[in-house]
């Protein structure tokens, strides 16, 4: 297998599709147990059969930790208004049913172009904010309802930017923030949601959110349903890959600055609040953390965010096997296009360059199955793909039908990457810039 991925790596430097795919000539030997915080290796995962089978049980560890979807799809019924149209751009204010007691709220961005033919779409994820939810995704506020946008150079407002660029964006506010904080609750105390849903997790829930999300961006008739992109930052990042690996309507993902990394030595993943399970009311003890209004410049009122809550038996004994680690997550969006961007610093803390490299051949070997996306079909639906076919006819006396037989020796290879800045927790413009590109590429909107 080694030697085939080093034959498609020089294939794709050849071509210049993928910039890092020679430190793939060099064979993985796969993440230890030290390395993978006592996870369950990728390569451990039922070695030896095929992948779809090995795709199943995957995921069926994946719900295990999070929890089953719910089984009852309700209507969606959607509400949209108009709030603002300024430099080409028409803003929505939009929300629709997640589950029967439940509804997401979201801004909604329109180019005018996009009222020219469908345009494909971008769900984009907040960062974590104390209240501000998606607002800061369109610029519109800072971390809080009363701060001012953010320094730009930062790149919080990925929803305006991608927008301005000429996608459909959707940014979505995740439970427990923005417009979806309960009466009575404080900014991302996620302890009501577990007092009503046990056996569920708040990443379970912000990832059917998203599906659900999906679904909204399907009945609009501006949207090009088969090109439906997602990406965020920081909570966003982690959020998106998460989403993409369980809705395959999903085209193209980008996880940038997501903590893609288990952490037993502190509770963050699984905390337990005290001295109970009950939700925070008004009377209670308000925030008074020094180190936050150390880095935030006051007290964030916010509660336990406890991404998942069966994860806690892996703190309380850490000699327990976790049995799936976050390249077994990368590798569930495959063959679809996945990118993961990162700062240096994150590269190396939350061990995204070894989780890439076991990713990266499931990709590069990638044979369509029965069930799985493909990746042949994906290429063919992309714009540039009749220019291909004129291209090699009219140059080079090249038969269209032989273009598919050459273009799967690439497996899903190019449709995955990762990317590193230098700089802090931030999306800078060079990763936004790259962010372009490659939702342009796969989501098909341009190649100019």
């Amino acid at each position: 297998m080694q030697q085939h991925i080093n034959r498609v790596c020089l294939r794709l430097l050849t071509l210049g599709c993928l910039s890092l795919a020679a430190v793939v000539l060099f064979p993985t030997t796969g993440l230890s147990a030290e390395e993978s915080g006592g996870a369950a290796a990728l390569s451990e995962i039922l070695p030896g059969k095929p992948w779809p089978e090995r795709r199943k049980e995957v995921e069926r560890r994946w719900l295990e930790l999070l929890g089953d979807f719910p089984t009852e799809i309700t209507e969606l019924r959607p509400e949209m208004n108009e709030v603002a149209r300024e430099d080409g751009i028409t803003r929505y204010h939009v929300s629709f049913q997640a589950e029967a007691d439940d509804r997401v709220t979201a801004w909604l961005l329109v180019p005018d172009a996009a009222r020219e033919k469908p345009t494909p779409a971008i769900i984009c994820i907040h960062s974590t904010t104390f209240g501000s939810g998606k607002d800061g995704t369109i610029g519109i506020s800072g971390r809080r309802p009363i701060d001012p946008p953010r320094d730009p150079r930062i790149g919080v407002a990925y929803g305006l930017e991608l927008a301005r660029h000429g996608f459909v964006t959707l940014s979505i506010d995740l439970l427990t923030d923005g417009e979806r904080i309960r009466p009575g609750d404080r900014i991302m105390d996620t302890r009501r949601f577990y007092v009503e849903h046990p056996e569920w997790s708040i990443v379970g829930k912000n990832t059917w959110d998203i599906m659900r999300s999906v679904d909204f961006l399907q009945t609009l008739d501006f949207v090009d349903h088969k090109h439906i992109g997602c990406t965020g930052w920081s909570l966003g990042g982690h959020t998106a890959l998460f989403a993409a690996a369980f809705d395959p309507r999903i085209t193209a993902t980008i996880s940038n600055g997501g903590v893609l990394d288990w952490y037993r030595h502190a509770d963050a993943w699984s905390r337990t609040p005290k001295p109970s399970w009950e939700p925070w009311k008004e009377g209670d003890p308000v925030g008074h953390s020094k180190e936050l209004h150390r880095r935030f410049g006051f007290y964030p009122n916010s509660g336990p965010y406890i991404y998942i809550k069966k994860f806690r038996p892996y703190i309380d004994d850490q000699s327990k096997t976790i049995p799936v680690d976050f390249d077994s997550l990368m590798v569930m969006v495959a063959p679809r296009s996945l990118m993961i961007i990162s700062s240096e610093q994150e590269f190396y803390r939350h061990k995204i360059f070894p989780k890439c490299l076991e990713t990266f051949p499931i990709y590069v070997n990638w044979h369509d199955a029965e069930g799985l996306p493909s990746a042949m079909k994906a290429r063919q639906e992309r714009i540039g793909y009749a220019a291909t076919l004129e291209y090699y006819e009219t140059q080079h006396k090249m038969k269209p039908e032989r273009m598919p037989g050459m273009l799967s020796e690439l497996g899903a290879g190019d449709c995955f990457s990762w990317f590193s800045f230098p700089g802090g927790h931030s999306y800078p413009g060079v990763a936004r810039r790259l962010t372009f590109a490659w939702y342009d590429r796969w989501l098909g909107r341009t190649l100019e």
